[in-house]
C-alpha cells in the first residue's frame, strides 16, 4: 500500500506515526499487522521493526508539535482506548486507495495513518489548515515543525517481534478478505 501510495504523490514520505517523545520510544499508527499481510491493517504499535529491514532503513522526518497537557491526556486517552480494543480498529483501504484522488471514504473504526494522525491532532485541538489525504499533504503542513530529518534511529527498541513472522498466502487472503467484508459493512452512508 505504502509504494502505491508514494508513486501517486510521489512524496518523500508515504507513512505516518504518533509519537508522545522525539526518541521515538512509542509510535502509535495504522498499517499493516503483519510484514506479509499487506492488505490487513489497523491499529499498530510501532517500533525499529517496521523501520529497519536487514541493511534497509526508513527514511524519516520527526516533527515535533506543542498541543499543551490537555491536549496530551486526550490523545493519551484515545490511544490508550485504542490499545485495549484494538482487534475493533481496520485500515482504510478504501481512503488509501482514494490518495490520488484526494478523496477519503468515511468507514466506522478505520483509518489510514493519515487519517489517524489528524483524527489525534484535531483531538488535541491542533488546527491543520486543509483536508489531509496523504502523508505528503500533511508533511507540508508539518514541516516548519520538523527537528529530525534522516535514517530512523539505530536504538529505537523493536515494540512487536512478531511482526516479521511469516503469514502463508492463503491466511493472508482470508484475512484481507475478511477484512475488506467489514470495511464494506462499516462504510459510513
Amino acid at each position: 500500500m505504502g509504494s502505491f501510495i508514494r508513486f501517486f504523490t510521489r512524496g518523500e514520505f508515504n507513512h505516518v506515526s504518533f509519537a508522545f517523545e522525539k526518541e521515538l520510544p512509542e509510535m502509535f499508527s495504522f498499517a499493516r499487522l503483519k510484514r506479509d499481510t499487506p492488505f490487513c491493517g489497523g491499529f499498530v504499535h510501532e517500533g525499529a521493526e517496521r523501520y529497519r529491514n536487514g541493511k534497509r532503513v526508513a527514511k524519516i522526518s520527526v516533527c515535533a508539535l506543542d498541543i499543551g497537557e490537555e491536549g496530551v491526556m486526550r490523545v493519551r486517552n484515545k490511544i490508550e482506548e485504542m490499545r485495549a480494543d484494538a482487534g475493533r480498529y481496520i485500515y482504510n483501504m478504501f481512503s488509501a486507495l482514494l490518495v490520488p484522488c484526494k478523496k477519503s471514504v468515511a468507514v466506522r473504526d478505520a483509518f489510514t495513518c493519515v487519517e489517524f494522525v489528524c483524527e489525534l491532532l484535531s483531538l488535541a485541538g491542533y488546527p491543520l489548515a486543509a483536508p489531509v489525504y496523504s502523508a505528503t499533504q500533511l508533511y507540508g503542513q508539518l514541516k516548519e515543525h520538523e527537528i529530525f530529518k534522516g535514517e530512523f534511529p539505530p536504538d529505537t527498541p523493536i515494540v512487536d517481534p512478531t511482526y516479521t513472522e511469516h503469514i502463508p498466502f492463503f491466511k493472508g487472503l482470508r484475512l484481507s478478505a475478511r477484512q475488506l467484508k467489514r470495511l464494506f459493512k462499516n462504510r459510513v452512508r
